[in-house]
């Protein structure tokens, strides 16, 4: 089972238990993030694009850390002129634990032969 999100507009894969490295979100260490946004879910048994029904899952994650890549070096140089200009950019991110995929709500109206919810499928 995985869920594809969208988070700070980049989309990844994720299910539970999975650390995803995401751009820096300035919010503290431990604190709790709700991801909401969800393109797809894919299990054995369903394939869900479906916004009404992908927006009943909730999904729960927490941040681990914050860091910086590794330091890219930028150079600027024009030929024969002696201009020389050195540039470094350390990108910072964020680390997020995903804890929890709260599914209760879409399996217990699956389950119970919801009509509703069946027709997706």
């Amino acid at each position: 089972m995985y869920i594809l999100i969208n988070f700070l507009g980049k989309q990844y894969k994720i299910f539970k238990n999975l650390i995803i490295i995401v751009d820096k979100v300035n919010l503290k260490i431990n604190s709790l993030i709700i991801l909401n946004n969800i393109i797809l879910f894919k299990s054995n048994r369903f394939f869900i694009i479906n916004k009404n029904i992908l927006n009943r899952i909730i999904i729960f994650g927490r941040i681990i850390s914050h860091n910086k890549f590794k330091k890219i070096n930028i150079l600027k140089f024009k030929r024969r002129k002696g201009y020389k200009k050195k540039i470094g950019f350390k990108k910072s991110f964020t680390k997020i634990i995903i804890e929890n995929i709260n599914l209760n709500f879409f399996l217990y109206n699956f389950n119970n032969g919801s009509k509703k919810i069946r027709r997706f499928f």
